[in-house]
C-alpha cells in the first residue's frame, strides 16, 4: 500500500474560519493532517465531507481519557469538544468504501499554553458519516471554525491517500 498526495493541500495565506480541499481523489483510506494556530479569539476543528451537513454525522470523543461524550444527528463532527486559543494538530484515518457508511478515527492534540510547566491536551474521537442519501465515496473534505475567532496565516490541512 503507497500513501500518495490527496488533493491539493491548502495553507491559509490570510486569517479565516475554512481550511477546506475541494479536489480529493476517491481513494479507499485517507490520512489526514490538520495544524491551526489562533490568531484571535477561540478555534475549534470541525468537519464535512462533500459539503453535506444535516444530521449526517455522529461522533465520540473523549478528553485527557475522561468519560467519553457522544453526538448524533450532527451537522459535522470535532475532536476537541472545548474551543481553544491554542495551537492545534490533528491526524485524522478515514476509510472511504463506496456504498458503506464513512469512518474516520481522530487524534488530537493542543498545547494548552506555552511552557514546559503545561502538559498537552489530548483528545480521541471516533466518527462517522452517514450515506443514507449518497454512498459515494467522498471527494471534499471542508475543515471550518464555528467559534469566534480565526484561523492564523500558515495553518494548514493537508491529505494522503491510498487503495
Amino acid at each position: 500500500m503507497v500513501w500518495n498526495k490527496n488533493g491539493t493541500p491548502t495553507t491559509l495565506g490570510v486569517a479565516g474560519d475554512n481550511i477546506d480541499i475541494t479536489d480529493l481523489t476517491a481513494y479507499k483510506f485517507n490520512q489526514f493532517m490538520v495544524h491551526t494556530f489562533a490568531v484571535s479569539g477561540n478555534t475549534r476543528l470541525n468537519y464535512t465531507f462533500d459539503d453535506t451537513g444535516g444530521n449526517d454525522y455522529a461522533f465520540r470523543h473523549a478528553v485527557n481519557g475522561g468519560a467519553d461524550g457522544t453526538e448524533t444527528s450532527a451537522a459535522s463532527f470535532n475532536a476537541n469538544a472545548a474551543t481553544s486559543t491554542d495551537d492545534n494538530f490533528e491526524v485524522i484515518y478515514g476509510a472511504n468504501l463506496t456504498g458503506e457508511e464513512k469512518l474516520f478515527m481522530l487524534f488530537h492534540i493542543q498545547n494548552n499554553g506555552n511552557g514546559a510547566g503545561n502538559a498537552p491536551d489530548r483528545n480521541e474521537t471516533v466518527a462517522k458519516k452517514d450515506t443514507t442519501t449518497d454512498t459515494a465515496q467522498y471527494t471534499r473534505v471542508d475543515c471550518f471554525n464555528d467559534s469566534t475567532g480565526n484561523y492564523a496565516i500558515s495553518s494548514n490541512l493537508s491529505v494522503l491517500g491510498t487503495d
